[in-house]
């Protein structure tokens, strides 16, 4: 059998999976376990969705209406030897409709103040980056989140990554390839580092959740910064690429079970004036708030939510700025398996307007 039938039964085996098995216990044991040191997690991911958007039927006049398969992931990672762990995560493309690997590395996990993992992975970016497209504060991933190098944002290379005895302060620092040939004849590496700070309760490991629904309070501030010389451009109009980010994540459980949520963060990008538009001289930002109702509406509980978002694009000269509000229906409670239901507009200086509605079931557990 050739590669294609596997790919596409690995599209249908994540899809189904994210269709049927919803888990909702988020402190589950791991999946298979031979012993502490020795064990293998799987999750599963998907986001499905209903849009109808003004004026985007292919006549150019009437609302779309449109069904889609926006994400299906299957997730695996766990640990081969105490200080050995590793993650193959597979997901599919949009752009084709294949499946493809979305992170494979391996680490080394000596303790809190330092870990290393090799291989594919989200280098250190802004918040919203390392929570992705399933885990989003957003109802869809930020307009101002930029500059992806891999599928999904990913890229391969090396990251060093640990926090400090409290867990409250949080470093990240990463050698990835970025930009390959084009502008980067010499083949330099893109360089990465996040430091984030939490001032109430800690986030350990490598990534952080958006939401903690009411299981932790969150007051963190981060940034991020990220360079690559020659890393934009032409051959023979060179530029070196430079990122950096400010974010902040506010989350409180209130006395009467209600959850506050509050998120921003800003973006600045330049590209040396090369007039790469893949990598565009641009900024941005995005503003979220939430608040999760504390009574139960048969088997969930109502999150009413907004965004507030704008991103300008120098290089093209497009700015854009996009409202959301909306409701989602938090099934068991959790964030991370949830209905949401929305309006959004986006304004842009050089095009038309557009606006829509949309709903979107995600789906996004450790099994």
């Amino acid at each position: 059998m050739n590669n294609q039938f596997f790919k596409q039964r690995w599209s249908y085996i994540a899809i189904l999976a994210a269709l049927t098995s919803v888990s909702l216990n988020a402190n589950a044991d791991a999946t298979f376990q031979r012993n502490e040191d020795q064990f293998v997690n799987i999750g599963i991911a998907s986001r499905l969705s209903f849009s109808s958007i003004e004026d985007a039927a292919p006549n150019g006049k009437d609302r779309s209406n449109d069904f889609e398969v926006e994400e299906a992931r299957l997730y695996t990672n766990g640990k081969i030897h105490k200080n050995v762990s590793y993650e193959f995560n597979f997901a599919r493309n949009a752009s084709d409709n294949k499946v493809e690997i979305l992170d494979a590395r391996l680490g080394l996990e000596f303790n809190n103040y330092l870990n290393v993992y090799v291989g594919r992975f989200l280098p250190p970016a802004s918040r919203a980056s390392a929570a992705a497209p399933l885990y989003s504060t957003t109802f869809d991933f930020p307009i101002a989140e930029q500059g992806s190098y891999q599928f999904a944002g990913r890229d391969n290379g090396a990251v060093l990554f640990g926090n400090n005895e409290s867990a409250a302060f949080k470093y990240y620092f990463s050698a990835t390839n970025g930009r390959q040939g084009l502008s980067n004849q010499s083949d330099n590496l893109s360089y990465a580092t996040r430091l984030q700070y939490n001032f109430w309760d800690t986030e350990p490991g490598f990534y952080n959740v958006s939401h903690y629904d009411g299981a932790k309070s969150i007051l963190s501030v981060g940034g991020s910064y990220r360079f690559q010389k020659d890393g934009t451009g032409t051959a023979l109009n060179q530029g070196d690429s430079t990122y950096w980010n400010l974010d902040a994540r506010l989350e409180k459980p209130l006395a009467n079970g209600g959850v506050l949520g509050a998120e921003a963060s800003y973006y600045n990008y330049d590209n040396d004036n090369t007039g790469d538009v893949a990598l565009p001289e641009a900024k941005g930002f995005f503003l979220t708030g939430s608040y999760t109702l504390p009574q139960t509406f048969g088997i969930g509980k109502i999150q009413p939510r907004f965004d507030y978002q704008q991103f300008n694009n120098d290089t093209t000269g497009l700015d854009r700025t996009r409202y959301d509000i909306g409701l989602g229906y938090l099934i068991g409670g959790s964030s991370h398996t949830r209905i949401d239901a929305f309006y959004f507009k986006e304004k842009r200086n050089n095009l038309p307007d557009f606006d829509g509605v949309k709903v979107i079931f995600h789906v996004a557990k450790f099994l």
